[in-house]
């Protein structure tokens, strides 16, 4: 059975979807029956010759003047060959049709040439520029140079630029690579960097001339140094701790603050007797200083200060009076209310301090009824319902319910004879009556408001 809809006039603000099959004059269609059974638009390859146009709120279709050729300008081809595979079937172009490949540099022009071969060979180049290939016939190379005319590449060639190469004197040449190849001899002196010989050596060397004070130790004739232990001697003498016999020979003379420390035999410091001491149970050391450093497990028990232990501190409590129980330090309650009298504010519970305890919230818009005396609560089905039973609509006429529920925004459902639920207009028209109205007579309707 189909559900109806009674309202003179219905507004859908959302969308309306259908599931079922169009296939009576009265349906709804639906958007995807719309695409697939009407002519709705210009498919792309057409958009050249026809287009749609509203004409007094109707879409109408317009034919535009047709052309002869068809210009297609394509960005994403890199060639004619990848053109005619991806772009070009061999029927979506025909004879006279031009394309631009704009992603080639520079840009090039093909027209169709009417052939039916489906590839590039029904297309011919027809802007002015040169084609790569063309522009490769042109160029040549020479000696030392190799061009591929196939590629455009140029690139060099060693073995020929090698060869023009060769080495003179004091030089040798080999694969393009030059090394020297000569001795001191052929080689003239210049004025600064000059040759060695023994007299330019001995004749750089020289002793320093001393003060009229100083002793010089150190004489030099003809590349030969020398020194005369004598002079040496005379320039020593012996200072704190040692002794010196003027004939190369010193002596300890010293006492202990006169030497150093040894490694085995130390002087005394604070220090070292410190480190040789350390703390046992109970101690602490630091510093040459002893510290306490014990806990009651470090320390004997006495008679009269004992230590703590469980069973001393629960043998140490006990219990009196009914409703608690003690044993081995563990507190039992053994009390119910009975043995706990009634204090002033938490008061025992009572079946009539329950009931006289709630009472129903007085508002107005309270629909709930409570009785203290029995406990008993009661909402009125009256109070947010009332039923209109076996009701007349005359057609576009609107039928007043006085339904006194306080609120003016209810519920409203309706039912024909049928026992079908059926929509109605529905006008809230005061917080106690609505208004239906049915586009169509009925009879037999109940209807129900409710909040």
């Amino acid at each position: 059975m189909a559900q109806r809809f009674l309202a003179p006039e219905v507004t859908f603000e959302g969308l309306i979807k259908q599931n079922g099959t169009v296939s009576n004059d009265s349906h709804v269609i639906t958007r995807g029956y719309l695409h697939g059974n009407v002519i709705n638009g210009i498919h792309p390859d057409s958009a050249n010759y026809a287009e749609v146009i509203a004409d007094n709120g109707v879409n109408k279709l317009k034919l535009k003047p047709l052309t002869v050729t068809d210009v297609t300008v394509n960005s994403s081809a890199t060639s004619l060959s990848d053109f005619a595979n991806n772009v070009y079937d061999g029927s979506n172009f025909q004879e006279g049709d031009i394309v631009f490949l704009t992603s080639m540099t520079p840009t090039e022009c093909y027209i169709h040439n009417g052939g039916s071969a489906g590839n590039s060979n029904d297309w011919e180049l027809v802007n002015s520029g040169l084609s790569q290939a063309q522009v490769r016939a042109m160029l040549s190379a020479s000696s030392g140079v190799n061009y591929n005319s196939s590629t455009g590449e140029f690139t060099a060639d060693q073995a020929e630029i090698q060869a023009f190469f060769s080495a003179g004197t004091g030089l040798s040449y080999s694969a393009g690579q030059f090394a020297l190849n000569a001795t001191s001899d052929q080689i003239s002196e210049g004025s600064s960097n000059l040759f060695f010989t023994d007299a330019r050596a001995q004749g750089a060397i020289s002793v320093a001339s001393l003060g009229a004070t100083d002793v010089q130790l150190l004489d030099y004739s003809n590349g030969v140094l020398s020194v005369a232990l004598s002079d040496i001697f005379s320039q020593f003498s012996a200072g704190s701790g040692l002794a010196w016999d003027g004939g190369g020979e010193f002596s300890l003379n010293a006492d202990s603050d006169d030497i150093s420390e040894g490694v085995n035999n130390l002087f005394y410091t604070d220090a070292r007797v410190y480190a040789s001491l350390s703390a046992g149970v109970g101690l602490q050391f630091s510093n040459g200083e002893f510290a306490l450093n014990a806990d009651s497990d470090d320390i004997s028990e006495g008679t009269s200060n004992l230590f703590y232990t469980d069973a001393r501190a629960q043998s140490a409590i006990s219990v009196s009076g009914a409703g608690l129980s003690y044993s081995s330090g563990v507190f039992t309650l053994t009390a119910d209310s009975d043995d706990i009298s009634e204090g002033t504010t938490n008061l025992y519970h009572t079946t009539a301090r329950a009931r006289t305890s709630i009472q129903a919230d007085p508002s107005s818009k309270n629909l709930l009824t409570y009785m203290n005396q029995s406990g008993d609560i009661m909402v009125s089905i009256d109070k947010f319902r009332k039923d209109f039973q076996n009701q007349s609509l005359t057609a576009n006429t609107g039928l007043q319910l006085t339904h006194n529920l306080g609120h003016q925004l209810v519920d409203v459902i309706a039912m024909d004879s049928q026992g079908e639920k059926i929509d109605l207009q529905v006008v809230y028209t005061s917080s106690t009556v609505v208004t239906v109205t049915s586009t169509v007579g009925l009879t037999g309707v109940d209807i129900a408001v409710r909040i």
